[in-house]
């Protein structure tokens, strides 16, 4: 397991850079979350590609959900997800994606419910407060999976969603982080891992490749 300083993670910008696709676009929104605690304050990075397109709605197409024996073999893409967040421990996730996925959805929860009883209060033996709950983690998304010449490709997005140990300590509604990243992945077969960068609050580092 590592932890990321921001010099590491700068570093490893750097030397991701020529692999990453060079366009972007950063947008921010807020919203009342309906399913729990908290005003969600978002922050999504669109990287764009000359060679694969990600439609705007990708991520609400049906939900891929196997059935029976999944077949392993050469139908099949084997992505790796390492992330790196400041402070943090590194993630890695892997993902067995059927090429014939279209433009159904591989998701992926890595997320785990958190929850608080902000200012706190004893009175005698009774401790009042609010409570407050979230999901705290990683979701991860996989569409239009497949092998373009010498390019494997693929539409990914991932989630990091999260509240700073500060705002929990200061508020009895802390804001919750959503920090989101589409990145049209294209990786050449003899190519290093694609590497991008998103965030708000926290600075995070994603490479992605497939491997044999």
């Amino acid at each position: 397991m590592h932890k990321l300083t921001m010099a590491a993670l700068a570093a490893v910008v750097l030397a991701g850079c020529s692999s990453a696709p060079q366009e972007q676009q950063v947008t921010t929104y807020s919203y009342e979350s309906k399913v729990h605690s908290g005003t969600v304050n978002v922050t999504e990075k669109q990287y764009t590609s000359s060679v694969l397109t990600c439609a705007p709605n990708w991520r609400d197409g049906p939900i891929y959900t196997p059935k029976g024996i999944i077949p392993i073999g050469h139908d099949h893409l084997n992505f790796v997800i390492n992330l790196f967040a400041d402070g943090q421990e590194e993630k890695t996730y892997t993902f067995d994606v059927p090429q014939a996925l279209g433009s159904r959805v591989l998701a992926k929860d890595f997320q785990q419910g958190k929850e608080f009883m902000l200012q706190a209060e004893s009175n005698g033996i009774v401790q009042q407060g609010e409570h407050f709950a979230y999901p705290e983690g990683y979701y991860v998304r996989i569409s239009q999976p497949s092998v373009q010449g010498s390019n494997f490709v693929s539409c990914i997005g991932i989630d990091h969603m999260y509240v700073l140990d500060s705002d929990l300590q200061a508020s009895s509604n802390p804001p919750i982080q959503l920090d989101r990243v589409v990145v049209p992945f294209v990786m050449d077969q003899v190519n290093q891992p694609v590497k991008v960068s998103f965030g708000s609050k926290i600075q995070h580092i994603a490479e992605i490749r497939v491997q044999p």
